[in-house]
């Protein structure tokens, strides 16, 4: 479907150069320039191949469609908010940027993982609480070059979620933005820490006596 989809889009690109090349020759009576226009159609060709490139190396060197990975969040939070189902987060921050097939290849197939726009991880694991995901994230911990993992499960983000807004009902826009805010700041303050070493260590998004106060 995705090869459909390309093809249609380019062959569209392509037809939609090619008429505004021949209306600006008809507009100004210019002669059409054979070269001019086949000039024209392998630019067009090449920048959109381009974009197709970027995309499958996006696993690679971060991801191009960052509305999409958006939209994965959001989902899964509103999935998690709807059914009650368990869901955790995992925000990864490695030694070395790591493509995305080799971090997904040591999680579940059901797991999604995605590059933040501030350059970590983000690692979506539904289904599951958070004494289950300990166990694959110290194994990934062990396995690949990583600093430090920041964990979240749906109750800590309800938690995150509800002292950062006022509204009663959350929308899974506004949620997304607040948990990502507090992945952020979690990770911040363990790279600016004075504790910190080369061994990879694991930490919850709140701790618990802050959770038992929130609560």
């Amino acid at each position: 479907m995705r090869t459909i989809h390309y093809s249609i889009r380019l062959a569209l690109v392509l037809v939609v150069v090619a008429l505004f090349y021949l209306s600006v020759t008809f507009l100004f009576h210019q002669v059409i320039a054979l070269p001019v226009l086949l000039t024209l159609l392998f630019i067009t060709f090449c920048t959109e191949r381009l974009w197709a490139l970027l995309a499958w190396l996006s696993p690679i060197f971060g991801t191009v469609d960052t509305k999409e990975q958006e939209h994965l969040v959001e989902y899964e939070l509103a999935r998690s908010q709807r059914y009650r189902s368990h869901l955790v987060i995992a925000a990864i921050r490695e030694t070395k940027r790591i493509s995305l097939h080799i971090v997904a290849q040591n999680f579940r197939t059901t797991d999604i993982v995605l590059r933040s726009s501030a350059g970590y991880l983000l690692v979506l694991m539904p289904g599951i609480t958070l004494e289950q995901a300990l166990p694959a994230l110290k194994r990934v911990a062990m396995v690949l070059p990583i600093k430090d993992v920041v964990v979240a499960d749906e109750s800590m983000l309800q938690i995150t979620a509800k002292v950062q807004s006022e509204a009663r009902n959350i929308l899974p826009v506004e949620m997304r933005k607040i948990c990502v805010q507090a992945f952020d700041a979690k990770l911040a303050s363990i790279k600016s820490g004075e504790n910190e070493s080369d061994e990879p260590g694991i930490y919850t998004l709140l701790e618990p006596a802050a959770i038992n106060n929130i609560v």
